[in-house]
Order: C-alpha cells, then sequence, then structure tokens
C-alpha cells in the first residue's frame, strides 16, 4: 500500500496543472454555492425573525381620511384578526440649497396605547415623549446625512415650518428597503427617510383631526387577503381609499423577497454547472490515466493486488481532489459572506442580519464536492475491474479507422494540412468524448456572452427609460386629483417652460379569473410626447381610444394576451347601480422596463372614473436653468407633494442597474477560469494520448509550431461546434437571468446583441490561445527519442 501511495502522489506531480485546474473549477462553483446558500439562510432568518418579533401586518390601507374612533370596528369585518390606524404624512426638509429635494415620511406611533402591529424596534437613543417635538429616524437616513442624536431637523407640514428633534434610531418591518415611490427604485437615505412621530404630536399639525390616512391590519387564521378586500372597500369607500395592497405587494417586503428568491436560485444554480465540468474533467483525466497505466495495472493485478485495492487507489485521486477543491470553496465562500452580508445590510434595514462561520456549510459543501468527485472517478476507475492481468499488459487493440463523415467533403479536406486532419478526424473519432468537451465550451461561452448582454441590459434599460420613454424634465405629483385646466395653464406660464401634458394616475386592480394584481393605472393624452409608449422596435405605441394597454410582465402575471376581456377596479371610481368596475379589453401588451403599468387614453380613463376632468400629475419640459426656481416655488404648494427632477431620477436608476456590475464581472471572469480549465483539460489529454504520434512527427523534422497544429485543429473544431451549441443555450440562460433579475419595480430586457455573442466568442478564443500556449511548450520539451524507443 505504500507503493500505491507513493505512485498516487507521482502522478499527481506529474499532471499537477490539470489537477489544479479541476480543484479551481471546483472551488468556484463551492464558493458561490456556500456564499449565496449562507446570505440566503442569513437573509431569510433575519426576515422571518424581524417580521415575527413585530407583527408584520398582512394588509396596508391608505385612505384620505377615516375616524380614529371607528378603527376597532374593522375588526367585526370577516376575517379581520386586527386594524390599527395612524397617520402617515409625506414632508419637505428645509435646507439651505436652492435645489434640495429632500423629505421625511412621517409615520404617526401612539406612545399612550402602542401599536400591536408593525411595532419599532428601538435601534440607539430612546422614544419621543408625548406632545412633544421629538422624533425617531431610521438609522440609514441619520448616517447619511451625519445628524447625531438631539440635532433638529426643520420641515413643512402642511404648508407651516416646524422643527423636530432626533432623540432615537428604530426600524419598522414595512421600511426594510426604503423608497418613496416605485419610480426610485433605489434607496436614497441622504434624500429619503423615515421618521416616527408622536401621534399627538402630528395630529395637531395636520388637516386631519380625529382621523388616520393609514390603516394596517392582520388576518385570521386560514383567512386569505382576497376574501376580506370586497368587505373593506365598501366599508372604506366613503373614506377616499386610494389603495389597499396584501403584505406580498407591499413594496419594502416584495423587493427583499424577490432579492431573497434570486440568491436561492443563483445558489441552485451555478454551482450546478461548475460541479458538472469539473466532474468531466475528472472523469477525463482519470479514464486517460488508467488507459495509460494499463500495463502498471496487469503488472498489480499479477503481483496480487486485488481489484478492490487498485480501484481504491484510483478513487485516491478524485478523493484528494474533491476534498481540496471543497475546503478551497467552502472557506472562500464562508470568507466572501461576510462582505456579502455588509453590502445588502446597506440596501436592506433588517436588525439581526450578520454573518458568521458555518461548520453546516463547510461540511455540506465538502460533501457534495466528495460526492460529484467520487462519482466521476468511480465511474472512470471500474472499467479495472474487466481487465485480467494478461489482456492489461498488452495495449488496446486499436480503434477501427473507417472514413469520418468530414473527410466525406472531398473540396473541404483536401485544401486541410496533414496536421488539421490528423486532429479533426480525432474529433469524430471520440464522438463521446468530443461532445462533452463541446458542450463544455458551449456552457463558458453562454456564462462569457450573458455577461456582455448585461451591461447591454443595463444600459438599453437606461437609455430607454430616461431618453424615449420619459422625455419630460420635471414631474408635479398632484396631493390630490384636481381639474386638469387650471392646473395645466398655471405651469404653461411659468418661466423657461415649453409644454405641459397632464396625465392620470390611479390604483386598480386587475383581474382575470382567480389572478389579481395591484397596479397604477395611467392615463395619458393620445398627442403625448412627454411620456412615450414604446414596442420592442422601439417605435411609439397609440393609447387606443377604448380598451386598455397592459405591460409585459403585468400581462404575464395575470395570463392575458391580445384580445382578452379583463375586470378592472379602482378605489377612485364613482359607483353607480353598484358597478365596481368594468370589463376592459386587452388591446395591447407592450414592453415596460421600469415599474408595472397598465394604460389608457386620458379621457377613456376619465371617463371609467366618472370624475370629469382631472390629473394627479403633470409632466413638464423646460428649460434645465430654471428648474431649481420651480422648485423652490412649487415645493412649498399645497396641491403639489413632490417634484420628480428626471435627471435626479436617472442618476439613482444607474446607480442602482451598476450594482449589478459585480455580477457581471464575476460571470466573466468565472466563465474564462471554466473555460480555461476545460480547454486545457482537453490539450493535455490530446497531447498525451499522442505522445508517439507528435514524437514521430518531430522525428520526421516538424517544428513544434508545425506539430501543435495537431492539437490546435481539434481545439478550434471543437470549438466552432461549442460556439454553435452555445448560442441557444446562451439565449436560453439570457431570459432566464432577466426573469430571475425583473422584479415588479423593473424588468430587464431578454435582449442578446451580437456583439455580445462575438465578445464571448473572443473571450472563448482567448481561453482557448491561453490553452494552446501551454501546450506549445510541452511540445518543445517533449522527449521524444525517449518516447520512440519505449516500447507498447
Amino acid at each position: 500500500m505504500v507503493m500505491l501511495r507513493r505512485k498516487t502522489l507521482r502522478d499527481l506531480l506529474e499532471n499537477k496543472g490539470v489537477y489544479f485546474a479541476c480543484v479551481v473549477v471546483i472551488a468556484i462553483g463551492l464558493m458561490i454555492y456556500t456564499t449565496m446558500s449562507m446570505v440566503f439562510e442569513s437573509m431569510t432568518k433575519a426576515q422571518e425573525a424581524f417580521y415575527s418579533e413585530t407583527h408584520f401586518a398582512d394588509g396596508f390601507i391608505s385612505v384620505t381620511g377615516y375616524p380614529e374612533a371607528k378603527v376597532n370596528s374593522l375588526t367585526y369585518l370577516y376575517g379581520i384578526d386586527q386594524a390599527e390606524g395612524r397617520i402617515v404624512k409625506d414632508v419637505r426638509l428645509i435646507d439651505q440649497q436652492k435645489d434640495s429635494n429632500r423629505y421625511l415620511r412621517m409615520v404617526s406611533v401612539n406612545l399612550t396605547n402602542p401599536p400591536k402591529l408593525n411595532q419599532l424596534q428601538l435601534i440607539t437613543g430612546q422614544l419621543p415623549k408625548d406632545n412633544q417635538p421629538e422624533i425617531l429616524v431610521d438609522p440609514q437616513f441619520l448616517a447619511a446625512n451625519h445628524l447625531s442624536l438631539g440635532d433638529p431637523l426643520n420641515v413643512i407640514i402642511e404648508g407651516q415650518q416646524s422643527t423636530f428633534y432626533i432623540t432615537g434610531t428604530a426600524q419598522s418591518p414595512e421600511f426594510v428597503y426604503i423608497m418613496r415611490n416605485a419610480q426610485d427604485l433605489y434607496p436614497s437615505p441622504v434624500d429619503f427617510g423615515i421618521a416616527y412621530v408622536p401621534l399627538s404630536s402630528l395630529k395637531v399639525m395636520v388637516k386631519e383631526q380625529g382621523q388616520v390616512n393609514d390603516l394596517v391590519f392582520t388576518l385570521k387564521k386560514g383567512v386569505s387577503f382576497d376574501s376580506v378586500k370586497e368587505s373593506l372597500q365598501v366599508e372604506l369607500k366613503s373614506s377616499g381609499l386610494q389603495s389597499m395592497v396584501a403584505r406580498k405587494d407591499q413594496t419594502s417586503n416584495a423587493v427583499l423577497t424577490a432579492k431573497i428568491a434570486g440568491m436561492k436560485s443563483m445558489a441552485t444554480a451555478l454551482p450546478v454547472v461548475f460541479l458538472g465540468v469539473a466532474a468531466f474533467i475528472l472523469y477525463s483525466m482519470l479514464q486517460r490515466l488508467i488507459e495509460q497505466q494499463r500495463a502498471a495495472i496487469g503488472t498489480l493485478k499479477a503481483f496480487g493486488f486485488t481489484n478492490r485495492e487498485i480501484v481504491l487507489h484510483y478513487l485516491t485521486y478524485p478523493l484528494i481532489i474533491g476534498t481540496v477543491g471543497g475546503l478551497l470553496g467552502s472557506l472562500s465562500g464562508i470568507a466572501l459572506s461576510f462582505p456579502l452580508t455588509t453590502l445588502y445590510k446597506q440596501f436592506f434595514a433588517l436588525p439581526g442580519l450578520k454573518s458568521q462561520f458555518s461548520y453546516k456549510y463547510l461540511l455540506i459543501s465538502l460533501a457534495l464536492s466528495l460526492f460529484v468527485s467520487l462519482l466521476s472517478g468511480l465511474k472512470g476507475s471500474l472499467d479495472i475491474l474487466r481487465l485480467d492481468p494478461a489482456e492489461a499488459m498488452r495495449p488496446p487493440a486499436p480503434i477501427t479507422a473507417n472514413k469520418t463523415r468530414i473527410e466525406r467533403i472531398t473540396w473541404f479536406w483536401r485544401n486541410l494540412s496533414s496536421q488539421a486532419q490528423m486532429g479533426i478526424r480525432d474529433v469524430f473519432r471520440t464522438p463521446t468524448r468530443s461532445f462533452f468537451n463541446v458542450l463544455g465550451m458551449a456552457v463558458v461561452f453562454s456564462l462569457m456572452t450573458v455577461s456582455w448582454s448585461l451591461h447591454n441590459m443595463i444600459n438599453l434599460l437606461t437609455v430607454v427609460q430616461l431618453e424615449q420613454v420619459q422625455t419630460f424634465d420635471v414631474k408635479l405629483q398632484l396631493a390630490r386629483p384636481s381639474p386638469t385646466g387650471s392646473t395645466q395653464l398655471a405651469l404653461t406660464r411659468e418661466a423657461g417652460v415649453s409644454k405641459v401634458e397632464p396625465v392620470l394616475e390611479v390604483p386598480a386592480s386587475l383581474r382575470n379569473g382567480w389572478l389579481s394584481k395591484e397596479v397604477a393605472l395611467m392615463g395619458l393624452g393620445k398627442d403625448s410626447i412627454l411620456y412615450n409608449i414604446l414596442d420592442k422596435n422601439g417605435q411609439r405605441v397609440e393609447v387606443p381610444d377604448q380598451g386598455i394597454l397592459l405591460s409585459e410582465r403585468l400581462a404575464k402575471s395575470l395570463n392575458v394576451k391580445v384580445g382578452d376581456v379583463i375586470y378592472v377596479e379602482s378605489p377612485f371610481r364613482r359607483e353607480t347601480l353598484g358597478e365596481k368596475g368594468e370589463s376592459l379589453l386587452v388591446k395591447g401588451v407592450v414592453p415596460q422596463y421600469i415599474g408595472l403599468n397598465a394604460f389608457m387614453e386620458e379621457k377613456e380613463l376619465q371617463r371609467f372614473l366618472r370624475q370629469g376632468k382631472i390629473s394627479t400629475s403633470m409632466l413638464v419640459k423646460m428649460d434645465q436653468s430654471e428648474i431649481g426656481t420651480m422648485k423652490s416655488k412649487y415645493r412649498n404648494a399645497s396641491n403639489v407633494t413632490t417634484m420628480e427632477d428626471l435627471k435626479d431620477s436617472g442618476d439613482k436608476i444607474r446607480k442602482m442597474m451598476d450594482s449589478y456590475g459585480f455580477t457581471t464581472w464575476l460571470l466573466a471572469f468565472l466563465g474564462g477560469i471554466t473555460g480555461f480549465a476545460l480547454i486545457y483539460n482537453s490539450s493535455i489529454i490530446s497531447l498525451s494520448e499522442r505522445k508517439r504520434e507528435l514524437a514521430s512527427l518531430r522525428v520526421l523534422g516538424m517544428t513544434p509550431s508545425e506539430v501543435l497544429k495537431v492539437i490546435t485543429s481539434e481545439q478550434w473544431t471543437l470549438f466552432a461546434f461549442g460556439i454553435l451549441l452555445g448560442i441557444p443555450l446562451a439565449y436560453g440562460l439570457e431570459m432566464s437571468m432577466a426573469q430571475a433579475m425583473s422584479t415588479d419595480l423593473y424588468s430587464l430586457p431578454a435582449v442578446l446583441p451580437p456583439v455580445a455573442l462575438l465578445g464571448a466568442a473572443v473571450g472563448t478564443a482567448f481561453s482557448v490561445l491561453v490553452a494552446q500556449s501551454r501546450a506549445y511548450s510541452l511540445i518543445k520539451s517533449l522527449p521524444y527519442v525517449e518516447i520512440l524507443a519505449t516500447r507498447d
């Protein structure tokens, strides 16, 4: 057994390059698995614990005003377990910057009767006192604005200036991912934060005397949100119901849940690719090693070594490689989980989110590595059992040398050099090995293609949305639906304004059978040029006179297509004869990269709502130099809640999309390493199998470069087939990646541009060239005289 251990060590050192490549591929796969699994588990546990400790609500309702004294009566409705009301107000922060656009969302907290739902978790400081101008703020806002406990904040509430003092920081389960609206996409704690104010202090500053404008509730066990929705709509209709969403659609929770699901998908899919490539490399290497050592195996059997001992000896190779790869992958994955968790903490305010050393994933990763390694090793080494000593000591019978299919294309075959013919012929005479090599190259090519196309997807999203769809400069969000004519006329007279277009946006519930979705229903004029609906070719789509347009993601979630009929309800619709909604014909399905909307013609939407000519926002095209002046004038207007500067919004979108740069470069890097390992393995196997053949060519006077053509012709043939197979594989991976990364806030377009295919082909070709440079070095040092002097 000592002799076998020495033989193992000697063989590993002789083929250290290939085995090291295999170790690296295994380590990469397990690093991804360990990192993503640990972060996924940490975020899931933190989310569940935080939601449970703070009693996260099941439903969220926004109204114009509902009597505070009647809130408890909502529990008498079917399925409602608990209900609470509060006042929620977005207020502007006062500072010295002319163009400043910083806001706080003030949420009232009843300190005398503390809330049972969406409870606050105090992070630092102390609770504010009743009837005092004191507040708690979220930790990100405090840190981003370099504030300290005790600092004052000057705000505008209901047109009046007020000053509040910070007493501490706190976190609520409904603001884990803090955004002001869906257009923000990306948390910006410098510009927007959450503040928690004593109810007694806030109610005296707002117009909702004795009323609340925000309701949260929980459901009784076994009751669904849809089953209580109708009764709540009836109860709250007279209170100016504006929106009602379930926990799953609540913005913060939806984004957090989607991110966790994406990590789970990545932890499952990518490691399979890398472990599969590693298994193939191991199997190929072990099969080649056994074939080369037939005589040694026969000698071992002749000296009395049993099949079991010899098989265990050859299983030592994958066992060592699997152990080393498993340890490297799991330990590096555990180490990487710490900075990645820290990164996610910048986006998600989850108390308790932390990473720690995990023996669980260390053992799981090691077990996975050993399983894959031993499985491929077992498959490769069982051929030993079929060899008896006498047969093993003889060289294997040569394979039947028939003409391959490609040789029958005479005009092509005759124009090839003899070295190229030798390499290409070997591709077709070893179909199984060639197929796996082609499959491996296709996987590498597809990974590189997706990494290239991610840049294009992100650029397309930002360019299309900010330069072709939204062509306005400023968007004024009105506090309430207002008559269109007077507001539009007032804005038209402002300095620097060249175009004003009204937009009507209302919350709506779209239903197709048992499928339903809460979205923003947008009404646009037929002559609108400041907000354009585009098709897949970038051509403008006019809103139909009747019916409705749906975004692609919305249509897919509702399982509808053009020509189908869906039922539409909106809390802004005035009921007549008990008609809560209306069935509308789907006139078109269009791509939408930012947000999740349905579109109607402005007059048709006004007809549907039965509230006359109203608008909820104004799109303004104006001189850039006058934007600051307009902000200063309208930011304190009682009928304007927010002013969105498209340039600022674009910067936020680009910043968020830049965060995917890590994913892009990671895929390219991992694809390159895997490609090199696979191609290097293929070239070394081909080189080792053809030592006598290549040595003969050297003796006949060929230079190392000429001999290398035998190897390169084989690899370039595999490369060509790999690219052909990789193109459809890349399309499938691209669609899967776009689907996994898209949310209701944004949708990445699954477009695969030619430059991505070309870039991936160049990257894969580079891996081939690097592997060939190593093969060239080995050919130059090939001891061809000794090889030819050795008897078979």
